[in-house]
């Protein structure tokens, strides 16, 4: 008994003095501060000569009462020196002096980085610190933890001036950001707020009469809140020159594989655009990892260029773009030429786009016709058709840069090497199916998928099947697989269909088609 009495009290001495030790450490900046006086806010302050400026504006605004009632409360002051900017910050007064005070104390072992403190005026001071160093919105506090009866004071360094909502700020933005502007404000619908509105009778009909309270109302709100002080939200900013330089890109882009640039490509581009800026937290670390936006969108920003230096909203942040890019899989539905094009290439370069390997003849020759009454369209499938001599041990192939056709502007057809943008596709390909030989399908000398049976009509047989519907003739043949072309640059690619087995050694493609893989970014 009398060493289990020894054993406890020598573990309450262990405690009572690493008490004393840990204490004094956790509580240093209040027990150590320069003030600590019996006296309310408003009382401490008016024996401070260096805040005379900061108290007769609280006087003036009636706010030296809120420092005065039965409430704790935190005061981020000014000196004399400092009150001089007031007048030139271009607020109201009072709306600056309401911002310098919020309920509750908060002395420095209470401020933490992102912490939010909802002041007088409805507004968020937002802190953060680094080092020694804690900064309340702009200002940083040079003097803290002048405690008083009812709260504490810090002294900042700097009058602060209110943040704007994202929101509001986006609201006020000159023509340079019109697009994005106009686009946001268009969506706005004002709502009569029948719970804060206050009823002040009845007209003659007996219907209650109300001094009206309104409110904006905006989908985007729904996912992102922008508008309110209480929730978090990031925006990526685009200007007018940007959002410009993207659809001018695009169109370019396009035109290099085939593709007119048309409205409902701008739609498709800039409804992405719209739903990728927008973030329901505030986005920290900008950089380190690939984001998804509030309408579930990808947000790259190792391809999406930003300035990491954000702009501090009152309800979170805005980064502005320097380029913007819209990802292939959401803009490219699928490009897709034809192999008969060869016809179109001159004698003299056709031995560097196409490598014929045991063929014996080749050409372009019309086989099926195709009849597409409800949409007015006839015409008659044509497909280039080589073939080879399978007796001499070697297959016969045919190794095909892709090629488009242009019409120049004397009103000629020529052809165009196909260049498309980097990243993971999906290879689909087209045949005359019918007798066809099984074949082996290269992409860039790799081998994609060996030993097809394309003489099945269904997928293989022309475009008639995958992705098809009555109202949509245009589809993309037969999934061969996953190619990846790659680079940072757009470029040009082959495709090899060699012969594999089969009763005659005649193959007859008819298209290529590429399609995002959703990796395709």
């Amino acid at each position: 008994m009398k060493n289990i009495i020894l054993i406890w009290t020598a573990m309450m001495m262990f405690l009572i003095i690493g008490c004393q030790k840990k204490w004094p450490d956790h509580y240093s900046l209040v027990e150590n501060s320069d003030v600590k006086s019996s006296l309310t806010l408003l009382e401490y302050l008016k024996t401070k000569p260096e805040y005379s400026k900061f108290v007769e504006k609280l006087v003036q605004y009636g706010l030296d009462k809120e420092l005065t009632r039965d409430q704790t409360l935190t005061v981020w002051v000014v000196n004399n020196d400092r009150m001089n900017q007031l007048a030139s910050l271009g607020y109201e007064e009072e709306y600056i002096m309401k911002f310098h005070i919020n309920s509750l104390v908060f002395d420095e072992n209470k401020l933490k980085t992102g912490l939010r403190l909802m002041t007088l005026n409805g507004k968020y001071l937002t802190v953060d610190i680094n080092q020694d160093q804690v900064r309340v919105s702009e200002g940083i506090i040079v003097k803290g933890n002048q405690l008083c009866k009812n709260g504490v004071i810090h002294e900042i360094d700097k009058l602060l001036k209110p943040d704007v909502s994202i929101y509001d700020y986006v609201s006020s933005l000159d023509d340079s950001h019109s697009i994005i502007r106009d686009t946001i404000l268009a969506m706005n619908d004002t709502i009569f707020d029948i719970a804060n509105s206050v009823p002040i009778g009845v007209d003659r009909t007996g219907n209650t009469l109300y001094d009206s309270v309104f409110v904006i109302s905006n989908p985007i709100f729904q996912r992102a809140n922008i508008i309110s002080e209480f929730d978090n939200a990031t925006m990526f900013l685009p200007s007018n020159e940007v959002m410009n330089d993207c659809f001018q890109n695009l169109g370019q882009l396009y035109s290099q594989f085939g593709k007119q640039f048309l409205k409902a490509d701008s739609q498709i581009a800039y409804s992405w655009i719209k739903e990728a800026i927008f973030y329901n937290k505030v986005i920290e670390d900008y950089g380190t990892s690939d984001i998804t936006s509030a309408y579930g969108r990808l947000w790259k920003p190792n391809v999406q260029q930003v300035d990491p230096n954000f702009m501090r909203m009152s309800n979170g942040r805005i980064y502005k773009v320097n380029k913007l890019k819209i990802p292939n899989n959401v803009h490219i539905k699928m490009i897709k030429q034809l192999f008969h094009y060869y016809e179109y290439v001159p004698a003299n370069e056709k031995e560097q786009l196409f490598k014929a390997y045991n063929v014996t003849s080749i050409g372009p020759v019309d086989r099926d016709n195709v009849n597409f009454a409800t949409l007015g369209f006839r015409w008659i499938y044509r497909v280039l058709q080589y073939m080879g001599d399978r007796n001499d041990g070697e297959p016969a192939a045919l190794d095909f840069t892709a090629i488009m056709l242009e019409t120049t502007p004397t009103g000629e057809t020529k052809h165009k090497v196909v260049e498309v943008p980097p990243g993971e596709y999906n290879l689909y390909l087209g045949f005359r199916a019918s007798a066809h030989p099984y074949v082996n399908v290269y992409f860039n000398d790799e081998l994609v998928r060996g030993g097809i049976n394309v003489s099945q009509s269904n997928p293989w047989n022309y475009d008639r099947n995958t992705n098809t519907s009555p109202a949509n003739w245009n589809g993309w043949g037969g999934l061969v697989g996953i190619v990846k072309v790659e680079g940072d640059q757009m470029s040009s690619f082959r495709i090899k269909i060699e012969y594999s087995s089969g009763n005659t050694e005649t193959l007859q493609p008819y298209h290529w088609t590429l399609v995002p893989t959703a990796n395709n970014y």
